[in-house]
């Protein structure tokens, strides 16, 4: 039996229409939908810092759960924790007011880390606030974490208004996106070492500590939204920086798309679980929302014509994706075809259970199908839903798959996400409320078109 859907009350968001709207599609949860979702939702819950004292009080500390060892906290998760929360009080899971103090507290901790121009390390310690590993040099400030938190914080704040949405608001104010360009490419700088450097120092790192860069498709479009709507115009970057993006197009036996060259799952989902491009074009008639679409497809027909050479994949075992590996503790090498030049996939029979299932707005019916599948594979479902990932190939013991039984919170933030965007487009039509959000996309030349352009979306 299908699960209901609880009404969407967008409680606090303002009455008038986006820029942006977000269409409905009301579809109900089946019950292992339900039940993973609710998995998503307690692991955010229950895994956070629960000292008042801590410098991280109120923060998600959720990376890495049950695997030996220490684990830091990342700045990226808190983002996903923020919009689960919000979907948790919506669901009836916890009240209103629980939400709104956990993530109050949260914030304000935020607020008091270290950062540099609005921007915040990617690792931090739960016990002193400070880059993670003691301290450590080669801990980098982050766009790309400090705007997935900030996403998040803004979908929150839409939902419960008041203090909350002045403190996002806040943090977002004080992000300076022009500084984190390369003023020469018009790319977001990949990551920064600002102050001290690591031993090790990156290829053509430049005297400010910036190097590399969000040059070519990936899952960064949400920095260009956010940098394009930065609410300080002095911090603000442009619409060349996103149409400087470099675009490679290719295809798997399929429709050709934009593709990213490590070919990961969660690159095509990572904007998309925040912002609905269902019905959006840009100047050059892009719709991203058909790209990751197209990428979903090809990514499940790969791992059915890999199915003969490596044990475990399938129709209903595909999607592969960054997750931990059973050859080293996490691996970013997992991917579908198609792949970048010179990119060197690692194919040890490791699927990311989240991989197949965060596409599910793309391919409703595989990626349930695939859900239903994984659900039947002994061991694979634990305390907080499908564990990171399994393989039938290494590490295995016969029929019995090895299973990476840990829980990171970006891998089970894009399931939650994304199965209440398919459910009731709830984290959708909170962050398209927000003003900076339809300013960021304006800028950048994005257009609404009709609704009807993505009906039947299931190849």
């Amino acid at each position: 039996m299908a699960v209901a859907i609880l009404p969407v009350a967008l409680a606090a968001a303002p009455s008038t229409d986006p820029a942006y709207p977000v269409a409905d599609d009301p579809k109900p949860l089946t019950p292992l939908m339900e039940r993973e979702l609710r998995g998503c939702f307690d692991f955010f819950w229950e895994e956070w810092v629960s000292d008042p004292k801590s410098p991280s009080y109120g923060m998600t500390d959720g990376d890495y759960v049950g695997l030996r060892g220490y684990s830091p906290m990342g700045i990226e998760s808190q983002g996903f924790y923020f919009a689960t929360i919000v979907l948790g009080v919506e669901r009836g899971w916890i009240t209103r007011k629980q939400g709104r103090e956990r993530i109050l507290a949260a914030l304000s901790s935020i607020k008091k880390l270290k950062n540099i121009n609005g921007f915040y390390y990617h690792f931090i310690e739960r016990d002193t606030g400070l880059r993670a590993w003691n301290d450590s040099h080669a801990v980098e400030l982050s766009n790309a974490s400090t705007g997935t938190m900030i996403m998040g914080a803004l979908v929150a704040g839409e939902y419960f208004g008041g203090e909350i949405k002045a403190l996002a608001e806040k943090l977002y104010a004080q992000v300076n996106w022009k500084w984190f360009t390369n003023p020469k490419t018009k790319h977001p700088y990949l990551a920064c070492f600002p102050e001290d450097k690591p031993r090790k120092t990156p290829s053509g790192m430049n005297k400010e500590g910036f190097f590399g860069g969000w040059s070519a498709y990936s899952e960064h479009i949400f920095l260009y939204i956010l940098g394009a709507g930065a609410p300080d115009p002095d911090f603000a970057t442009g619409a060349d920086s996103y149409y400087n993006m470099r675009t490679h197009t290719g295809r798997y036996k399929g429709e050709e798309f934009i593709f990213c060259g490590t070919g990961a799952a969660f690159t095509y989902q990572w904007t998309h679980s925040f912002i609905d491009f269902r019905n959006m074009v840009d100047k050059r008639g892009r719709n991203w929302f058909q790209n990751s679409r197209h990428a979903a497809i090809a990514a499940r027909q790969y791992a059915i014509d890999r199915a003969g050479e490596i044990k475990g994949l399938g129709p209903n075992s595909w999607g592969m994706s960054a997750c931990i590996s059973p050859l080293t503790r996490y691996s970013g090498a997992y991917g579908s075809a198609p792949f970048g030049n010179g990119h060197k996939v690692l194919e040890d029979g490791t699927v990311a259970p989240y991989g197949s299932s965060a596409f599910v707005v793309f391919t409703p019916k595989e990626s349930i199908e695939a859900l239903e599948h994984m659900y039947t594979i002994p061991g694979l479902a634990g305390e907080y839903g499908l564990y990171d990932a399994y393989s039938f190939m290494t590490k295995n013991k016969g029929d019995k798959p090895w299973i990476g039984k840990s829980y990171l919170g970006i891998d089970k933030g894009l399931v939650s996400l994304m199965f209440e965007n398919y459910s009731t487009q709830l984290i959708w039509k909170l962050l398209h409320r927000n003003k900076h959000i339809q300013k960021g996309l304006k800028v950048l030349g994005f257009e609404h078109v009709g609704n009807d352009s993505n009906r039947n979306l299931s190849p």
